[in-house]
């Protein structure tokens, strides 16, 4: 039967990206003074570009010269912004950094060692109270940075008690705290009032957010690595891949339909990959190790073995695939790969160099890697410029690495699904890719409704 299509229009300015791109990646890299950075800027702008075409609201343009100056108009508008919000990023970073090295040179008083101990044991002795669920949720939660969801099934519970339980938590902390502080009255010491005062609040902040498992001696390392925290998450959408930067100068870009949250301390920066893809770009730090984690599938059925990867500084993509497997490509620099049982316990490390590109499945620590070929480094996370490459794998696993960028469902029957094939894809083009396939493979595609559907033939 004839195959029907969705209404699709010609772009003058996705021709004008193609005919301009060397030029235009010349001008970026003369702006941006990186030539990462010009790729980086170039595909953003692809892909905007395409967005706007997808959505029918590209502007009118009388000629080729007038999509031409609009193309680099966006583009140095794209690279502007850029560098403005990294560059707030990076001076926000050195501002934390210089206070936190001002605090760690100075250390602590006699006087303020005490006030931890004491409020270090307030706060201890307030979750002991508590029961051990509650306990342990506020700790791994808070502390560590795990998912509340993932909490909630691991414990066989809902998430409205997971959120009761770090309620009632943070509720004995407060209680704790501000029996602490009515311990701390009486008149200060002429002229220590401020200073005092100002410590007070500091710590009741710091301990305020975290249930210490330190006490004396530990207290001041502790102070340390709160000074020096760092946390937040991010979440693309279906758009164009999202370049964020990190406080010390380190950077990492989403693929399209991927999150991840982000943790620093004293002695590990930290991410959790919790779908999709991202690259990273880290700033060498021998003191903080870079950790980039990828849990288990949190919708299966009790705690599930995952991938660990720790470099101190180098580029490098990490993707989540189907059925738990992990993907890791190096661009520059090495990185070592740690997979780890439900517990968290290593049962198997690889080591990655320039170039180098695997994939591990957790589940089978004694299993060696999958290897997989980068014709060159800047390959590694290929689709941050708007590209995947795919050689010799089931034509089913293809359709699922596209699913972030397809505007319409794809459904496959097992035939199909199972038939292998290698190409190169733009990642705007991904339907257009798959609608052409019929012609390569012995396939064929409808428009049913609402999706796609392929089956062999």
């Amino acid at each position: 039967m004839p195959m029907a299509h969705p209404p699709h229009a010609t772009s003058r300015l996705l021709a004008s990206f193609h005919d301009s791109y060397r030029d235009l990646l010349r001008y970026l890299a003369r702006r941006t003074g990186c030539a990462d950075q010009a790729r980086d800027v170039a595909h953003d702008t692809w892909l905007r570009v395409a967005e706007l075409a997808r959505q029918g609201r590209e502007p009118a343009l009388a000629g080729e010269g007038d999509a031409r100056g609009y193309l680099f108009a966006m583009a140095r508008n794209i690279a502007i912004d850029r560098q403005r919000h990294e560059g707030v990023a990076q001076r926000h970073g050195a501002e934390a950094h210089e206070a936190a090295s001002t605090a760690q040179a100075r250390g602590p008083d006699a006087s303020e060692a005490a006030m931890y101990r004491q409020a270090v044991a307030a706060v201890e002795q307030a979750l002991a109270a508590l029961p051990e669920r509650a306990r342990q949720v506020f700790l791994r939660s808070r502390v560590h940075g795990e998912d509340q969801a993932a909490l909630a099934l691991e414990y066989g519970v809902s998430r409205n008690t997971v959120e009761r339980d770090m309620i009632q938590a943070l509720d004995r902390v407060q209680a704790a705290m501000e029996r602490w502080h009515a311990g701390q009255g009486g008149a200060p010491a002429a002229g220590a009032a401020p200073a005092r005062t100002g410590r007070r609040r500091t710590l009741s902040a710091l301990l305020g957010v975290a249930g210490l498992a330190v006490g004396g001696a530990g207290g001041w390392a502790w102070w340390r690595a709160a000074a020096l925290s760092y946390a937040q998450e991010w979440a693309s959408g279906a758009g164009p891949a999202e370049r964020h930067a990190l406080p010390e100068g380190s950077a990492l870009t989403l693929d399209a339909q991927s999150r991840v949250q982000v943790a620093y301390g004293a002695t590990r920066r930290g991410v959790r990959l919790l779908a999709g893809a991202a690259f990273f770009e880290v700033t060498p730090d021998p003191a903080r190790r870079f950790e980039v984690e990828v849990p288990g599938d949190a919708s299966a059925a009790g705690p599930q073995p995952g991938v660990r990867v720790t470099v101190l500084g180098t580029r490098f993509g990490v993707e989540r695939l189907p059925g738990g497997r992990v993907e890791v490509q190096v661009e520059s620099g090495r990185v070592r790969v740690e997979l780890l049982d439900a517990q968290g316990s290593v049962r198997g490390t690889h080591e990655l160099a320039p170039g180098e590109a695997a994939r591990f499945d957790p589940r089978a620590p004694g299993q060696a890697p999958q290897a997989l070929r980068l014709r060159t480094p800047q390959d590694a996370a290929a689709w941050r410029h708007g590209l995947l490459a795919f050689d010799d794998v089931p034509l089913g696993e293809t359709v699922e690495r596209l699913r972030r960028y397809l505007p319409r469902p794809v459904e496959l029957d097992p035939g199909a699904a199972a038939l292998r094939l290698s190409g190169q894809v733009r990642t705007v083009d991904a339907e257009a890719f798959l609608r052409a396939l019929p012609g390569s493979l012995p396939v064929r595609m409808r428009w049913s409704g609402d999706r796609w559907q392929m089956q062999k033939i």
